[in-house]
């Protein structure tokens, strides 16, 4: 009998240990899973950090190059609308009859007769793709962005290019047939304190004015002035917005 009783308490006292030992080791299972997490949430935190760290790089280096290129998209504006004043006054005087003071015609010839070669810097937005452009939080901004660069300026470079082979055909129609009327010479000479010869254009600008090819030329770089200044003014404008909102990014970023 009493062995029987000093059974039951020994088995009594085996299921105690178990227990014991079963509730310690869930206990250290969920210590185990606990660590996890936190290790995982501390490399989260510091994965969102980094992406953070090349977002704020990213935001820099594209206001750097906006910046830049809207600088160069205003010097062509001012190019154009120089271009512009100088065929106005050509039209004028061929009104008037007369030189405007201050302003030799071959001068408002030079201005009206320059083309402008649009150009940009790709070079930083590849180098941002490359850097992780998708990490930028703000999906929409990075949206507008990749259009700009994807879409906007490759467009105004193809507009350029079009309208360029659409009217310097025309233009240099006009010179030739200038030339074969007597009324524009085209002449090569060394200009003082250079080396080498270039190519000048001697006008007669009684002749010019009163030829009504020359006329038609002028109406060619009017119409090559007034659509490149168009479009250039809709893509400076388009620039403006995101360099407004990038700035407004990288301010609150700070904050």
């Amino acid at each position: 009998m009493i062995k029987f009783f000093r059974k039951i308490r020994y088995t009594l006292m085996s299921e105690n240990k178990t227990g014991r030992y079963f509730k310690y080791a869930i206990g250290e299972i969920i210590l185990v899973v606990i660590g996890i997490l936190i290790a995982l949430q501390i490399n989260n935190w510091n994965e969102t950090q980094k992406d953070r760290i090349i977002e704020q790089q990213i935001l820099d280096e594209m206001l750097i190059s906006l910046k830049n290129d809207k600088s160069t998209f205003k010097m062509l504006e001012k190019r154009l609308m120089d271009k512009d004043s100088a065929i106005q006054k050509i039209l004028d005087l061929r009104e008037k009859n007369g030189l405007l003071p201050g302003k030799s015609f071959g001068g408002l010839m030079g201005i009206a007769r320059q083309k402008i070669r649009f150009t940009y810097d790709k070079s930083p937005y590849e180098n941002i793709v490359a850097l992780g452009i998708n990490k930028m939080s703000n999906k929409e901004l990075l949206k507008t962005i990749n259009k700009y660069y994807t879409q906007n300026l490759p467009r105004m470079v193809k507009f350029m290019e079009t309208i360029e082979d659409e009217y310097l055909p025309k233009f240099k129609k006009s010179e030739e047939e200038a030339i074969k009327r007597g009324v524009l010479k085209k002449l090569f000479v060394k200009r003082s304190g250079d080396e080498k010869w270039s190519t000048m254009y001697q006008s007669d600008p009684d002749k010019l004015l009163d030829d009504e090819n020359f006329y038609q030329a002028m109406i060619n770089e009017f119409e090559y002035m007034s659509n490149s200044l168009g479009r250039l003014r809709t893509l400076i404008d388009y620039n403006d917005q995101i360099i407004n909102r990038l700035e407004k990014k990288i301010t609150d970023n700070v904050h």
